[in-house]
C-alpha cells in the first residue's frame, strides 16, 4: 500500500508494471482457466458464508458476548468471513476466467493487500485466543487482568493495529491462475523475485504460527491432566477429547499452510504441492465453521434456534475452535 501512495497507482509502480502487454494478451500468455476448480471453490466457500453470518450472530448475543473468549471469536468471524469471500469465492472467479495479476492489476493488488494483512490477523488473533484459553485455566487472575470486560477490545485492538501494519506493507500476495495460488511475485519480470520479498510476513509465518502450535499443544497438555480424573464414558470426557481433536486439526492446517506458503514463494514447487497448499489455506479459514457447529454446544444449538429447530436454553459452553 506504501508505494500505491508513494506512486499514485498500481501500474505506476515499477515492479509492478504491465505495460509490456494488455490485459488479454497477459491472460492468453501466462493464464490457465480452471472451470471446474473455480466454480467448486466458489460455490462451497459461498455456503460456508452462508452458515458463518447465523453463527457469528450466537456469538453476538449478550449471555455470550459477556464472555472474553466469545468477543474474540467474534472478531475473527469477521476476519475469516472477509478472507473466504476474497482468497475462496474471488481465487474460483479469477481461476474460471485464468486470469493473473496483469488481467485485473488493481483488483488482485488491493485483494491481495487485503487477503495478507487479514491471514496475519487471523493468525495474531488465533494466538490470543489460544492464550486467554490457558491464562484462564492456568492463571486465572492475570487473565481477568487482560480480558475482563471491555479490556478485551483493547487486546484486539492490537491485533487490528498488527493488520494495518501488514496492510501498508510494500508486498501483497497477488493471484495467479498457472499455478492456482497467491504469490509476492506478479510474474511480470523473469529473475526479479528477490525484489517481492515480504520479509513482516516470514516473521508472522514463522514466529506467530510457531507460537500459536506451541500453545496449542500446552493446552492440551493442560486439558490431558484434566482428563486424568474424569470418568472415560462421560459427556464432559467425551467433549474434551473433541477439544483435543480440534485442536491438533486447526494447528496442523495453519501450520502446513503457512509453511507451503513461505516454501512456494521461495523455492520451485510442483504444482501440486502449491494447489494443495491454497487448499489447506482456504479450509483453514472455513474451519471454524464445523469446528464451532461440531464442537461448541452453544453455538450450535443458538444455530439451531435461529432456523426453528431447538427450543431455547440458558447453557454457554465455551469450547472455541480455532481457537481452542
Amino acid at each position: 500500500m506504501n508505494q500505491f501512495i508513494q506512486y499514485g497507482g498500481v501500474q505506476s509502480i515499477p515492479i509492478y508494471n504491465c505495460s509490456a502487454y494488455t490485459a488479454e494478451q497477459w491472460t492468453q500468455k501466462d493464464g490457465i482457466s480452471r472451470p471446474v476448480l473455480g466454480i467448486t471453490e466458489s460455490i462451497f466457500e459461498f455456503l460456508v458464508e452462508l452458515l458463518y453470518f447465523p453463527m457469528m450472530f450466537v456469538m453476538l448475543e449478550k449471555p455470550n458476548f459477556k464472555m472474553s473468549c466469545y468477543k474474540i471469536m467474534a472478531f475473527l468471524a469477521v476476519v475469516d468471513m472477509i478472507s473466504i469471500s476474497l482468497c475462496c469465492i474471488l481465487t474460483g472467479i479469477l481461476a474460471y476466467r485464468g486470469a493473473v495479476f496483469c488481467s485485473y492489476p488493481e483488483l488482485i493488488y488491493f485483494a491481495g493487500i487485503i487477503i495478507k494483512s487479514f491471514w496475519c490477523c487471523s493468525c495474531i488473533t488465533a494466538l490470543i485466543l489460544i492464550s486467554n484459553r490457558i491464562l484462564d485455566l492456568l492463571f486465572p487472575q492475570i487473565g481477568r487482568f487482560l480480558f475482563d470486560g471491555n479490556r478485551t477490545f483493547i487486546v484486539l485492538l492490537f491485533a487490528t493495529c498488527y493488520m494495518l501494519y501488514f496492510a501498508i506493507d510494500k508486498t501483497p500476495s497477488l493471484f495467479t491462475s498457472k499455478f492456482h495460488s497467491w504469490f509476492f511475485d506478479p510474474m511480470i519480470f523473469e529473475g526479479r523475485g528477490k525484489d517481492y520479498e515480504s520479509i513482516p510476513c516470514v516473521f508472522n509465518n514463522f514466529f506467530v504460527v510457531f507460537a500459536t502450535c506451541f500453545l496449542y499443544i500446552v493446552f492440551c497438555f493442560v486439558l490431558g491432566s484434566e482428563l486424568k480424573n474424569v470418568n472415560k464414558s462421560s459427556a464432559s470426557f467425551r467433549v474434551s477429547i473433541q477439544i483435543l481433536f480440534q485442536s491438533a486439526l486447526i494447528c496442523l492446517m495453519n501450520l502446513t499452510a503457512s509453511m507451503i506458503y513461505m516454501y512456494m514463494n521461495y523455492f520451485e514447487s510442483p504444482l501440486w504441492l502449491i494447489i494443495f497448499g491454497n487448499l489447506v489455506y482456504q479450509l483453514g479459514c472455513c474451519s471454524p465453521v464445523f469446528v464451532y457447529f461440531t464442537c461448541n454446544k452453544t453455538i450450535r444449538n443458538g444455530l439451531l434456534r435461529k432456523f426453528g429447530l431447538k427450543k431455547k436454553t440458558a447453557k454457554v459452553s465455551i469450547v472455541t475452535s480455532k481457537s481452542v
